[in-house]
């Protein structure tokens, strides 16, 4: 099997002018689903925690010694990024394979492609325990359209719930299954109507909660503008709407996520792979991945794509049967904090609204700044230390609202840097307990890396006494390249004047002995 894992897809991706501030990228992908899944049969999936479940309709009976017999049966097979996972569950003879609210997976025995029946049941499997219930669909609900496309359920099916069905063949006409402690209730069960629809011979409901916390179920026809229906009373109360590039291909599936409400669906050309992600009646989708091959691929129209929600952005999970199952992730891009340079540096003094602003280098994730210190203390050193936030105004109150942001050395008192020991070194920051860093007068490149919480300080002409190898550290090795320099009667270069008389000699030799041993010049 041909997989491709963690691709950040980019290439094939066409952003939309709404996608300033989301990331994009493809997780995994199955590229020969056919070979796994028999396409006629396995229309419809769904994607619940990372895995994908497929009901397989395929029945087949034989006659033996007169009486029928069911040789092979109907099954739900569990995909992850590696194929087949060897886990599956009893299937029914219906395409429809979706889920309710609480990830249980909800298939039906309705015989493809008929149209739904009284003896039709409904199954509710829990993919982690294995529990099952069937519901016999009331009679009274199932006088409906072709039953080989379901969308997703209100609530937990196994103990209370709501799933919505429809057909062609009934309208304006919506049954409406209630299911509480586990029981189908009957009383509550009926026929919703909702004025203005399309009818179609492949439809599908899927109940959500809308941006503004209200339920609804997005209603959604292959030949037809999709609608929004909002509950009133005993019937819904529905609203049109278009998403840009939306073609007949069936598989639209809402969601709320960063404050909006999104549709991932199909585009043109119909019938085949791509899709795209946008607001209702939007100009451009915030997302579209363009199709990927040229006709197509199964025979019939449906591409689905469904959506799963958690706290840190959305999976896309899409089932293109004959073609491929891929897995994609839409998240917000970090956003990256400004840091400010506090303290005497650049002219500037010590103030709760004022600091020189640091570059941030995207490519390596740091930030750089280069800096003069004019030696005004009565050392003729300089303070500074660092914050992601700076006050409005520089009172007493502006200090403390920076308070939080603020961060520096991490030391017992004032970090007091010295070129020899420091330059070109990381330095450990904190925002806990944190320090002043004390340099000297002199024009320093400052790089910081809030990732790790370091600081790098390297000083304009800097040269490291003692680092004769130029090897960026002072070792035994030194000793050895000085000798040899004296013995070779070498021209001194600055690293070897270890005792700076502006000399090289024997004594330079000495006194890099005494600094490995002591550590100290």
């Amino acid at each position: 099997m041909k997989k491709f894992l963690l691709i950040v897809a980019m290439a094939a991706l066409a952003i939309g002018a709404n996608a300033e501030g989301y990331k994009f990228e493809k997780v995994w992908e199955i590229n020969n689903i056919s070979s796994l899944l028999p396409t006629n049969d396995c229309r419809q999936g769904i994607g619940i925690d990372g895995k994908y479940y497929v009901n397989c309709k395929t029945l087949v009976v034989d006659t033996i010694d007169g009486v029928p017999v069911v040789t092979t049966a109907p099954v739900v097979y569990e995909l992850d990024e590696n194929g087949l996972t060897g886990v599956t569950f009893e299937g029914g003879t219906n395409c429809g394979t979706t889920c309710d609210e609480a990830g249980n997976l909800i298939i039906s025995n309705a015989m493809f492609p008929s149209v739904w029946k009284p003896d039709a049941t409904l199954k509710v499997i829990n993919p982690k325990t294995g529990e099952t219930k069937d519901y016999l669909i009331p009679e009274e609900c199932a006088v409906l359209g072709r039953c080989d496309m379901l969308g997703c359920a209100k609530g937990n099916l196994l103990e209370s719930g709501e799933i919505f069905i429809a057909g062609g063949t009934q309208g304006n006409q919506i049954s409406r299954i209630v299911i509480e402690d586990g029981e189908i209730n009957y009383d509550e069960c009926y026929y919703m109507l909702c004025d203005g629809l399309t009818a179609s011979t492949s439809t599908v409901l899927n109940y959500y909660v809308d941006v503004n916390g209200e339920e609804a179920v997005l209603y959604v026809t292959r030949n037809a503008p999709m609608m929004k229906m909002l509950f009133d009373g005993d019937n819904f109360a529905g609203t049109k709407f278009t998403c840009p590039n939306k073609g007949a291909c069936n598989g639209m599936y809402p969601f709320v996520w960063d404050g909006k409400e999104f549709f991932v669906y199909p585009t043109l050309p119909n019938y085949q792979d791509g899709f795209a992600i946008a607001e209702a009646n939007a100009d451009a989708p915030i997302v579209e991945i363009p199709s990927t091959v040229s006709a197509n691929a199964n025979g019939f129209q449906a591409n689905w794509v469904t959506a799963e929600v958690d706290d840190n952005g959305v999976t896309i999970y899409q089932y293109y049967p004959g073609g491929h199952l891929t897995v994609w992730r839409l998240s917000k891009e970090a956003e990256v904090p400004n840091v400010y340079i506090l303290g005497e540096v650049n002219d500037q003094s010590w103030a709760a609204n004022a600091g020189t602003l640091m570059e941030y280098d995207a490519e390596n994730e740091v930030y750089t700044a280069t800096v003069t210190l004019d030696g005004r203390g009565e050392s003729g050193e300089n303070y500074f230390s660092f914050t992601t936030g700076l006050a409005e105004d520089n009172d007493e109150g502006g200090w403390a609202y920076i308070e939080p942001f603020r961060f520096g050395a991490v030391s017992d008192g004032d970090f007091w840097y010295d070129d020899d020991l420091f330059n070109g070194r990381p330095l450990e920051l904190t925002f806990d307990d944190y320090q002043a860093f004390r340099v000297m007068a002199g024009t320093y490149t400052l790089t910081l890396s809030l990732n790790d919480l370091t600081l790098v300080i390297e000083k304009e002409g800097y040269v490291r006494r003692g680092d004769v190898d130029k090897s960026g550290d002072v070792s035994i090795a030194d000793v050895t390249a000085l000798i040899d320099m004296l013995l070779n009667g070498d021209e001194m270069i600055p690293e070897a004047d270890c005792n700076q008389d502006n000399e090289m000699g024997i004594g330079d030799v000495t006194v890099l002995i005494d600094f490995l041993l002591n550590g100290v010049w």
